[in-house]
């Protein structure tokens, strides 16, 4: 019985060994889709826009979203942004939406810390189908949640012809 107990033990920690080893590796090929209802307005009280903005269950975007928009983003610490990509359906000629993942210290020596952007994608063209837009220039590419957030803006011009479905961030 002795022997059994034992065996059950050495097998319990040997488990938790290999999960705890398991976990401590980086997570890599992972993508993070950040839909249209992943995202808050961020600039109502200049705009007055963020009232007339839904998100579509049917068709997945975020209609009239005319404005600034955040989502955050919650990656597994020491993980690498690989890509960046902007995903909606562009149809006005001239206009074109940006997204920035920004990255901002949660400490500051003085006054408040500044976001720094790590990656930024802008939609071009206009075409009557859903396209997605990707970029590769990754800056501090590293995720470090024990002394940094990080979230998504989205900027979406004053028109009706520029609708968001996501973004998503590879790592």
């Amino acid at each position: 019985m002795k022997h059994r107990i034992a065996c059950l033990v050495v097998g319990f920690l040997s488990l938790v060994l290999s999960l705890q080893t398991a976990s401590a590796a980086p997570v890599t090929g992972q993508r993070l889709n950040l839909s249209g209802a992943s995202f808050i307005c961020a600039n109502q009280s200049q705009t007055g826009t963020c009232s007339i903005a839904e998100f579509d269950v049917a068709l997945g975007f975020l209609s009239n979203a005319q404005g600034t928009w955040v989502a955050n983003v919650s990656l597994p610490g020491g993980t690498v942004v690989k890509t960046l990509t902007l995903c909606g359906q562009f149809n006005e000629v001239g206009s074109s939406i940006t997204a920035t993942l920004d990255s901002i210290p949660l400490t500051a020596a003085v006054g408040f810390p500044s976001a720094v952007p790590m990656a930024s994608i802008q939609s071009t063209g206009a075409s009557n189908q859903t396209q997605c837009f990707t970029t590769k220039a990754i800056t501090n590419a590293t995720i470090d949640n024990k002394n940094t957030q990080y979230y998504v803006v989205v900027v979406v011009p004053d028109n009706d012809g520029v609708n968001f479905t996501s973004v998503q961030i590879e790592y």
